[in-house]
């Protein structure tokens, strides 16, 4: 009993302990993996896709965004141009109803105030059902959905921006707080 209840407490403090750093910066398309470039000229959309190279704490990736009808569209592959999952923006309301009723009150649970600064709804599935998905010529149930939220939340002190992930019925997968470079010393 009491080594469950540690296992318990330690779990709690790791999970609750994350961080998440990030650091894009552009890329030219001479200098994006030929199948990440393959992957996105299949793709049926009339727009112009940007490059980006990000690093964070636990690897790199490179990524395609783009603005479509009026949503932002970011594709994420690892360094090698193997696809990694689709994101796509949304919005809470745009959500079921029980979806976002579960993530409010897990936001509400966590925080004594919050504002959702960034809703996403992001897919993970095989190369050919992703493209299909950005296609519109399948449904988002054929893959594994989630959603990332970024939230400015205040639990005491000062608000800080976390990034929290959610199950496809709006549960609780992870969460995150967003740190940012020290620039507060001068660098030579």
């Amino acid at each position: 009993m009491i080594i469950g209840a540690l296992l318990v407490w330690v779990f709690h403090i790791n999970t609750s302990a994350q961080q998440k750093f990030e650091r894009e910066s552009r890329l030219k398309a001479e200098d994006v993996p030929t199948e990440a470039l393959k992957f996105i000229d299949a793709v049926e959309m009339n727009t112009r896709w940007k490059w980006y190279f990000e690093e964070n704490l636990v690897g790199n990736s490179v990524e395609a965004k783009t603005r479509y009808n009026g949503k932002w569209y970011s594709v994420e592959f690892d360094t090698s141009g193997k696809i990694q999952d689709v994101e796509v923006e949304t919005a809470l309301p745009a959500m079921k109803e029980n979806v976002s009723r579960n993530i409010l009150q897990a936001l509400d649970s966590m925080f004594n105030s919050h504002k959702i600064d960034k809703t996403q709804i992001q897919y993970s599935a095989e190369d050919s059902v992703l493209l299909a998905i950005l296609n519109k010529n399948a449904h988002q149930a054929v893959s594994k959905i989630q959603y990332e939220i970024v939230v400015k939340g205040k639990k005491s002190g000062r608000p800080k921006l976390y990034e929290l992930t959610f199950s496809d019925n709006g549960k609780l997968l992870g969460s995150a707080e967003i740190i940012f470079r020290n620039t507060d010393n001068l660098e030579y």
